[in-house]
Formats: C-alpha cells, structure tokens, sequence
C-alpha cells in the first residue's frame, strides 16, 4: 500500500489558462526582446522561437520547469499554441512596435524557419530613422 503523501506527489493538476493569462504572453515577449536587444547592443538580430517563449511564460508565470513538461503536458500544449498563433500573426504583420515609458521600441519581423511546429522568428531592432523601411 502507498501512503498518502506518495499519492499526493503523484497527481498533478495543471493550472489552467484563461483568455486574460494567455493575454499576458505578448508583455513576455516583449520583455525578452527588450532583454536581448539591451544585452547585446551591436547585434540588430534577435532570433525567438515560440516554444522557448512558451517555456519562460510558464517558468515566470507557475514556476514550471521545461523538465517538467510531461507532468504538466495539457499546460504546455495549450500555452504553445498559443505562442504560435501569436507568432504568425507577428510574422503577416512583418512588424512589432510600443511604447514603454518614455522609450519607444520598433521591430522589424521576419519568419526566419518552421521545424515541427516550433517556429522560430527574427526580431530586427530598428531606430525611428529606419521606421519607414518597414511596412506599416
């Protein structure tokens, strides 16, 4: 017979993502752009994919580690498509641009590859000298 703490560690309840959760992934993406565009100032190009922004969403926002995906596999699926329909719609709109604070931050979008579902976007920071190269 087990216990019932062994019972306990076994059984797994994923958290649930409502519509207003899933509305927070964008400010995530948003943070790790402005992360990586700061971190490395003389490479424009920042390439994310939507299974590692789905990954830090759910480690900023649970505190669920990408090991522990197959105990939380429902949490993962759903929250990866969501990145991913949020990712095609960034790449039709071949831009990303807000306001944050005083600052305001312009990106060029480009669908850089496609394997197995993952899709992985190029982020290109650009200055409001540049704004106009891109389409609106």
């Amino acid at each position: 017979m087990r216990s019932t703490v062994e019972q306990k560690r076994d059984f797994y309840i994923d958290p649930v993502v409502t519509p207003s959760v899933a509305g927070n992934i964008p400010t995530c993406l948003r943070e790790m752009l402005v992360e990586s565009s700061m971190a490395s100032q003389k490479k424009r190009t920042v390439l994310i994919s939507s299974n590692s922004l789905a990954n830090r969403f759910i480690l900023n926002r649970w505190g669920i580690r990408p090991s522990q995906r197959r105990k939380f596999r429902t949490l993962f699926t759903t929250i990866r498509k969501y990145c991913r329909n949020l990712f095609h719609y960034l790449a039709n709109q071949s831009r990303m641009e807000w306001t944050s604070g005083t600052e305001r931050f312009i990106f060029g979008v480009y669908k850089f590859e496609e394997i197995r579902g993952n899709l992985i976007l190029g982020f290109v920071k650009l200055s409001i000298e540049d704004e106009w190269t891109i389409p609106s």
